[in-house]
């Protein structure tokens, strides 16, 4: 009855139809890589894994195919299980840096560090073209942009009038020196010399807000840990499963071994030899 519903239940399925489609539904199950047969992700080194590996036959000299299958097996779990730890505790970072944001201190320091991303665009975009534009369509472009930066600078916590007025004041003495469709180089250079200034206070202001958010961070660190968080379960229930499979796996080794007495004489060249057989990453 059941096998007959399920069959049921897969003819209404409206699953996806076009290759694409078909390859992301494909991927659902290893989106973490903790299950399928995608063993290594992007950015996972195969060498890497291959010593990881090689370790577990040394430590755990298999002497049958039975026994090397299963050592591979806890190899690749306890690969899996690392993997899933290094997740986790990014998990936890970005939770950790969601909750700062909607503290007073995190969105202070989030707008001075866009106020000096955009400063330091415009002194450096000074310093590698030490050319004003050319034309006035271009002119009016890059000072449209400085007074776009003016009014970020503007709306900076605590940042002082008097260092965004440096270069408020340079922008204004550029526009009054634009007679043609070309600025002055001595006003363009001063809008740069202007953003360096700003540049230092705000790195400044960036290294001190930092040091405050410490004692801030150090407070939610312990509360995010209780948040609830969709993925973090998911990671946990994916914790449990490779934990169960290789108490599984340890026990079935286990109970291998006590049916022989002891290693054979040159088990470590035959669990070397055994390892080759089993390579799964070339």
């Amino acid at each position: 009855m059941q096998a007959a519903q399920a069959a049921i239940n897969g003819a209404k399925s409206r699953g996806p139809t076009s290759a694409t489609g078909k390859e992301r539904s494909s991927l659902n199950s290893v989106r973490y890589g903790f299950s399928g047969a995608h063993l290594l992700l992007p950015g996972e080194d195969a060498a890497e894994y291959e010593r990881h590996l090689d370790g577990y036959f040394s430590a755990l000299v298999p002497t049958s195919m039975p026994e090397a299958v299963i050592v591979a097996q806890l190899g690749d779990l306890s690969w899996k299980l690392e993997r899933l730890t290094k997740v986790e505790n990014n998990r936890l970072r970005a939770r950790l840096e969601e909750e700062l944001e909607k503290t007073d201190a995190g969105n202070a320091l989030t707008s001075t560090r866009g106020a000096l991303l955009l400063v330091n665009a415009l002194a450096e975009t000074v310093d590698v073209v030490p050319v004003p534009p050319e034309d006035a369509k271009s002119t009016g472009h890059f000072l449209n942009t400085v007074e776009r930066v003016v009014a970020q600078l503007r709306d900076v916590p605590e940042l002082p009038g008097a260092v965004v007025q440096i270069l408020a004041d340079a922008l204004t003495a550029a526009q009054d020196l634009v007679k043609s469709v070309r600025m002055k180089k001595d006003a363009y250079v001063g809008l740069g010399n202007a953003a360096k200034v700003v540049r230092g206070a705000l790195i400044e202001k960036q290294t001190h807000e930092e040091a405050a958010l410490g004692p801030v961070r150090e407070r939610l660190a312990a509360e995010v840990l209780l948040l609830e968080d969709a993925d973090l379960k998911k990671l946990e229930k994916y914790r449990r499963t490779l934990e169960a499979s290789l108490l599984r796996q340890t026990e079935l080794l286990g109970q291998m071994r006590t049916q022989v007495a002891a290693a054979e004489p040159g088990a470590q060249s035959e669990s070397k030899e055994l390892r080759v057989k089993l390579r799964v990453v070339n």
